[in-house]
């Protein structure tokens, strides 16, 4: 039997698997018998730690459904926790690759754990997407990330039919799933965020997300969380730092470095730590 930990970042949760001496061929098939024990269904994914030829550590994140070659910012700071509970490695800064890239991941002096992410590979803003919310067709105001996963991003007050007032009232499941699986982004698809901007001057936003791969509502999805301050702030005009509260309740911080109006680094702070069992 694989012995695994459960941990949670900003209520997103992982069992995280020791693979440092190799002894586990990973397969979807592992990750989906992991899922289906009793206690782990509703999970949102397997982080098994690996060796790095890049980086002092490789993540090896699969989603639930056994789909793998998947960035995850809140499973990076679940996988330096996880390091530094194991005492694996103590540094205040760790190294992870994730997806053939290296992540430097801090301890900071409050007790979180801040992730360092290049810029975004595409973004692309404000562009109209053909959807069905409720009963009616409509081109509604999008934008779209890239950051090591794909995201499309819905600002609550852009939606006109019905109008919405706050997140409570999306029904995520269905209007997620459409934008999840929406013509414009098949054949992979898309994680698709809904997002309220609840002071624009302070910086906070409030997102809910659906997850490819889980195929579902997540409590925190962080690149998503990256994905909604960039376009908050292109858009928007949202001041930084950005604070996105999750539907977990936690609170994700993205900071966003320029250089002459480029994007030259994206920083993403939260909580992670072990599940009690």
């Amino acid at each position: 039997m694989i012995e695994y930990k459960k941990y949670s970042g900003a209520g997103n949760t992982f069992l995280m698997v020791n693979n440092l001496n190799s002894e586990i061929v990973v397969t979807g098939k592992i990750v989906t018998d992991l899922i289906s024990v009793p206690g782990n269904e509703k999970f949102d994914g397997v982080i098994f730690i690996e060796p790095s030829s890049i980086a002092d550590y490789k993540m090896n994140y699969y989603n639930k459904d056994g789909t793998g070659n998947a960035l995850c910012g809140n499973g990076l700071r679940c996988t330096a926790k996880y390091i530094r509970d194991e005492k694996i490695c103590g540094n205040d800064i760790v190294l992870v690759e994730g997806v053939d890239k290296i992540f430097d991941c801090r301890f900071t002096d409050d007790g979180e754990i801040s992730v360092g992410f290049p810029p975004p590979e595409k973004m692309k803003f404000n562009f109209k997407l053909k959807v069905h919310f409720a009963e009616w067709w409509q081109l509604i105001n999008a934008s779209f990330v890239d950051v090591g996963s794909p995201h499309v991003i819905i600002f609550i007050d852009d939606i006109e039919k019905p109008r919405v007032n706050n997140l409570n009232e999306i029904p995520i499941d269905d209007w997620g799933k459409n934008l999840r699986m929406h013509k414009d982004f098949m054949p992979e698809g898309v994680n698709a965020h809904f997002v309220k901007v609840v002071n624009a001057d302070k910086g906070e936003l409030e997102i809910r997300s659906f997850e490819r791969g889980v195929e579902g509502e997540t409590m925190a999805c962080g690149t998503g969380s990256l994905s909604g301050a960039l376009a908050a702030f292109a858009v928007k005009n949202v001041k930084l730092p950005v604070k996105l509260k999750t539907k977990s309740g936690e609170i994700l911080t993205v900071n966003i470095s320029l250089n002459e109006n480029l994007i030259r680094g994206l920083t993403l702070k939260g909580k992670a730590g072990l599940i009690p069992a």
